[in-house]
């Protein structure tokens, strides 16, 4: 079973709104071009809103990085279909915080 398989038996879609909700407020503060930045990337809003408070600019730099509690592979790598993003999400909240 692939990192990406368990992540993905992980993800709850409520659990997963709950919390990019908790980011909101923090979300408001961050630069609107880092904002554009991640979404020309391909990051959707959901996503960026998290790893944009949590890590600032160094999150476009990290969907691009391998990344071994992925496998090994990019976070930008699960982004190509719905259930990549959603083990990428189920991933984002193990991390330690």
């Amino acid at each position: 079973m692939s990192m990406k398989d368990i992540f993905l038996a992980e993800f709850k879609q409520e659990s997963w709104d709950s919390f990019v909700v908790s980011f909101a407020d923090r979300f408001l503060q961050v630069d609107s071009k880092l904002v554009e930045s991640a979404k020309q990337k391909g990051i959707p809003a959901d996503i960026s809103q998290v790893l944009l408070c949590e890590m600032g600019e160094y999150a476009l730099e990290w969907v691009s990085k391998q990344v071994p509690a992925l496998g090994d592979q990019s976070p930008a790598s699960y982004l190509g279909h719905t259930d990549g993003a959603n083990a990428l999400r189920a991933a984002i909240m193990r991390m330690p915080r």
